[in-house]
């Protein structure tokens, strides 16, 4: 009884080793009997396969039992119960490093015999690990393009090409209308996800994009990039009216409506009309009472992100507006003007009554010494 079940149990053994070499050998040369049925992916064995199928059927049958999170093999289950355990079974006989995956230990120890199994195709480039081959060859197919012109995603709608299928798809949008990145602030959508990050620094105020030849700091690369044309002398767009130029073509077409009088921009509560769309924009901010950007050191709200950014140099001490004469500093450009009246002279909103002081100034002086003399004298 006892030996039959032992043969028992060693031919069956014996028979799963035979697959698993079976299964081996076809790695080797190439040989992917198991396609799935779904997608056409082939495989060098039937669990693989079996595997395989449930990412398209969803079926996910091992839970962990501290979180919830669900596996399609016991295989990813095991290696997540370390997450929580802490356990590292496999460990590095060259520096003793130790690691909760197998394959993780694999990839560790190429770093020590310097390996790189994974050969990119194109320009025989190796690597240590097959993340890294698929990161090169993205990044080598892309470059590609840029030298061959190639675009090989079209827009159904107006015809226009990209190089890569992901700006096609922001493409869309523009026909679509539809924007799916709003801001948690203030509701305003966006098409692209970048728009979204570069709008959210309107409510922190963050300008990570600063001017090494200035320090003027801007939400955008963009801005940035524009800002840089100022410090160069490349302005080729001239005004014909007055001889201003400008850097770009936008800024030249905004100056424009100044000698022409447009203001193509009406509000239809109070009628009054703006050069530009964004003023507008604001304009209106003043009817509704609506107030996006508000500082997070003291709640103080403002209509527009530029008020919020002036703001800001109160709490952070700020002041970037130097006066030429006396050096002293000022946090407002506004402020700044007023003080620089002191210096020319110049003091536009003048006292009417202040020529009537200026001729009494004298006999308070006068009534002032003699009242002075007259208690000297008494005492």
């Amino acid at each position: 009884m006892y030996g039959g079940g032992s043969t028992e149990e060693g031919d069956y053994h014996g028979r799963e080793m035979v697959c698993q070499a079976s299964a081996h050998e076809k790695s080797h040369i190439g040989e992917t009997p198991y396609e799935c049925k779904e997608c056409g992916k082939a495989f060098t064995h039937a669990a693989a396969l079996s595997s395989h199928t449930k990412i398209h059927s969803g079926e996910r049958p091992y839970e962990c039992k501290e979180c919830g999170k669900a596996f399609i093999t016991s295989y990813n289950l095991t290696q997540h119960i370390r997450t929580h355990s802490g356990e590292k079974p496999y460990e590095c006989k060259e520096c003793g490093k130790t690691f909760a995956r197998s394959d993780t230990l694999t990839k560790h120890i190429r770093s020590h015999t310097g390996e790189k199994p994974y050969e990119c195709k194109e320009c025989e480039k190796a690597f240590s690990c097959s993340s890294k081959l698929t990161e090169h060859t993205r990044c080598f197919n892309i470059h590609k393009k840029i030298h061959s012109g190639e675009k090989p995603y079209a827009c159904d709608e107006c015809g226009k090409a990209f190089r890569y299928s992901s700006s096609l798809t922001a493409h869309k949008r523009s026909h679509s209308g539809e924007k799916p990145y709003d801001c948690n602030e203030c509701g305003k959508a966006f098409r692209y996800s970048s728009s979204l990050t570069a709008h959210k620094r309107s409510h922190s105020g963050e300008r990570p994009y600063e001017c090494k030849e200035c320090g003027k700091a801007f939400f955008q690369s963009s801005g940035l990039s524009t800002h840089m044309t100022s410090h160069r002398a490349d302005r080729p767009y001239e005004c014909k009216e007055c001889g201003k130029a400008y850097k770009t073509s936008s800024g030249f077409n905004i100056h424009k409506k100044i000698h022409s009088g447009e203001k193509p921009y009406e509000c239809d509560e109070c009628g009054k009309a703006y050069r530009h769309s964004s003023t507008l924009t604001s304009h209106k901010r003043s009817h509704s009472g609506e107030r996006p950007y508000d500082c997070k050191l003291c709640g103080k709200a403002f209509i527009q992100s530029s008020h919020l950014g002036v703001h800001m140099r109160s709490h952070l001490g700020e002041k970037p507006y130097e006066c030429k004469v006396c050096g002293k500093t000022f946090t407002y450009s506004g402020n700044l003007k007023v003080h620089q009246r002191y210096h020319n002279g110049n003091r536009p909103y003048e006292c009417k009554h202040a020529s009537i002081h200026s001729l009494l100034k004298p006999l308070a002086l006068a009534l002032k010494l003699l009242s002075k003399v007259t208690n000297d004298f008494e005492g």
